[in-house]
């Protein structure tokens, strides 16, 4: 387990910068402050970015140990990107989609074939300068939301922002193009049933990344539409039913999850209230991330369903494997498995 706690260390970032700003009165003061700590933030980031991929990197490959990615407050996924970042000399721009690259068996042997460093205590000096990055990220992010204060930027406009009407996408179309996609790359993959099984299996986390990445995006950037613009409709540009809807501007607004968000004209002020953003330029971007958010949960419903057919393949007279081995393949609780095998019995 990890000896930092990141979510403490990011809540006590964004305090001390609430508090730094909180003392400036003059708000074009507060302003500035508020670019100048996202400026300096963002510098500290980009000086650090390369040396904590270099050290993240090399305890994964050289050092692995279960949970290790949370002694750097990352993710599995991510941690293992990094290695494969370092280990590839980066990853590059991929046209479309396809298969996350294979992460390798032997670590160690292919780090030391790669000419990857292995400093001395690599996992302790990777933590810090996570440590270190993290408290940077936060601090930028807390001066970010100060510079686009839902508050000061509704109350200036004096209640709703004007904003066109909403592209709405066909998201039928892009859920249908983003399984294509998949069943393509599976489709002209010739590996043995073991690797297929593998690969599926990444494929999987790479997409659920995705989507916890998306998904807060995609409900921030519809909130601050409701909430604060003239937008109308904006559950048909986010891609979800307006039952679903009425339940993420109810989670915004720290209500009961069945409860009815307020009447529109006071929905303004209980934004504010509870403390929602307001993202500029939201109808523009809410439309793309919803696109993307769809097509991850398609890809990844496309590569769950290979896994499966992989695990029974597996599972199978063919080969005979139990539950637990294969759920060490696929980096999930046996139950998983079990699921699968036998729906109806472990469901």
């Amino acid at each position: 387990m990890s000896s930092i706690d990141y979510d403490k260390l990011r809540a006590d970032a964004e305090e001390q910068v609430a508090a730094e700003l909180a003392e400036i009165s003059d708000p074009f003061e507060r302003r500035s402050l508020a670019e100048e700590i996202r400026d300096q933030a963002h510098m500290e980031l980009s000086l650090l970015a390369d040396e904590r991929k270099q050290l993240i990197a090399a305890a994964a490959l050289y050092e692995p140990q279960d949970l290790l990615y949370q002694r750097f407050g990352i993710s599995r996924l991510q941690m293992r990107r990094l290695a494969m970042d370092v280990l590839l000399g980066g990853l590059g721009d991929r046209e479309g989609w396809v298969l996350p690259p294979r992460y390798p068996a032997n670590r160690q042997e292919a780090a030391r074939d790669a000419g990857v460093p292995y400093p001395d205590d690599v996992v302790e000096k990777a933590a810090k300068i996570a440590a270190r990055y993290e408290t940077a990220e936060a601090r930028r992010d807390a001066a970010v939301a100060h510079l686009e204060d839902a508050y000061e930027a509704v109350r200036t406009a004096g209640g709703r922002f004007h904003v066109s009407p909403l592209e709405r996408p066909d998201f039928t179309v892009i859920r249908q193009a983003a399984r294509k996609e998949v069943e393509k790359e599976f489709n002209a993959l010739d590996v043995s049933d073991e690797e297929r099984l593998r690969r599926a299996a990444e494929a999987v986390d790479q997409e659920e990344e995705r989507i916890a990445e998306l998904l807060p995006q995609r409900d921030a950037a519809a909130c601050s539409l409701a909430f604060y613009t003239t937008a109308r409709g904006v559950y048909f540009s986010a891609g979800i039913s307006r039952t679903a809807f009425k339940r993420v501007l109810a989670r915004a607004l720290k209500l009961p999850r069945d409860a009815e968000p307020p009447k529109r004209a006071d929905q303004p002020a209980a934004a504010r209230a509870a403390r929602v953003k307001f993202i500029k330029n939201a109808d523009r971007e809410l439309p793309g991330i919803a696109k993307e958010h769809e097509a991850a949960k398609a890809r990844q419903a496309a590569a769950i369903e290979i896994r499966d057919a992989a695990i029974r393949t597996m599972a199978g007279a063919g080969y005979g494997w139990t539950p637990p081995q294969i759920a060490e393949v696929i980096d999930r609780d046996p139950k998983v498995v079990r699921r699968v095998l036998d729906p109806e019995q472990n469901s």
